[in-house]
């Protein structure tokens, strides 16, 4: 089998593979990512960063 680049199923996501989802799935996505994001954003306390430097 050959394929052409671009082109696997694998690269079917973001906007593209939300919109043959249910509107459940994509609220659910939805609130994942806006959860990702948010605690991406998050600093790391100064006192877990103290322990982590103790581990060194």
């Amino acid at each position: 089998m050959t394929s052409k680049a671009g082109s696997s199923p694998e690269k079917a996501a973001g906007k593209d593979a939300e919109k043959k989802l249910p509107k459940k799935a994509q609220d659910v996505n939805l609130a994942l990512r806006r959860a990702y994001e948010s605690a991406i954003d998050e600093t790391i306390p100064q006192s877990m960063l103290d322990l982590l430097n103790k581990l060194d």
